[in-house]
């Protein structure tokens, strides 16, 4: 009970501060999306089951705060979390920074992609009556470059404060002694 509400309360806080805080930076950081870096992060580094929940409990409360068709962002969220999951599961085959970078910029880029998709699909149904302005550079260049920064950055955070790093990656000492044996 108490990581459900702690839980509930970080996806409060990390949604007040993507629609509060990084919104209103300038142009090109404004493109961050703190959320969906976090969705990836869990999905793919902690439990898929945990990116699941936070993508659809961060997806209601963007829902709020959004201009587009209900269930827009939730939809997108969901479905870049069974995306990634998917090629997780079949591609990658380790919870590496790699794999998490490669996994972060794909769900990024396929984000914006069910966005529209789903735009589109509002405006053809006659749920919706306009369709929003798309800047192509912001959300399929900027945006991707950002948020592999940030899952960078947590992925590290989350390493080092778990203690978790495994130093073999960043510094193969085996390979200089396994050299002076032959």
């Amino acid at each position: 009970m108490i990581e459900i509400i702690f839980n509930i309360v970080g996806i409060f806080v990390v949604g007040i501060v993507q629609v509060s805080l990084l919104t209103t930076w300038p142009p090109p950081v404004s493109s961050l999306n703190l959320i969906l870096s976090l969705v990836i992060f869990l999905a793919v580094i902690v439990n898929y089951q945990k990116g699941l929940w936070w993508a659809l409990g961060a997806g209601l409360f963007l829902e709020l705060y959004s201009a587009y068709s209900f269930g827009t962002t939730t939809l997108s969220l969901l479905a870049v979390v069974i995306l990634i999951n998917f090629l997780f599961s079949n591609l990658f085959t380790n919870r590496s920074l790699y794999s998490l970078l490669i996994l972060g910029f794909i769900g990024t880029l396929s984000y914006n992609l069910f966005i529209l998709f789903f735009n589109a699909l509002a405006l053809i149904s006659g749920s919706s009556s306009y369709f929003l302005i798309f800047d192509f550079w912001s959300q399929f260049f900027w945006q991707p470059l950002f948020n592999t920064l940030i899952l960078a950055i947590i992925f590290f955070t989350f390493h080092i404060s778990t203690g978790r790093l495994k130093n073999i990656f960043l510094f193969p000492s085996n390979a200089y002694e396994n050299k002076s044996q032959r």
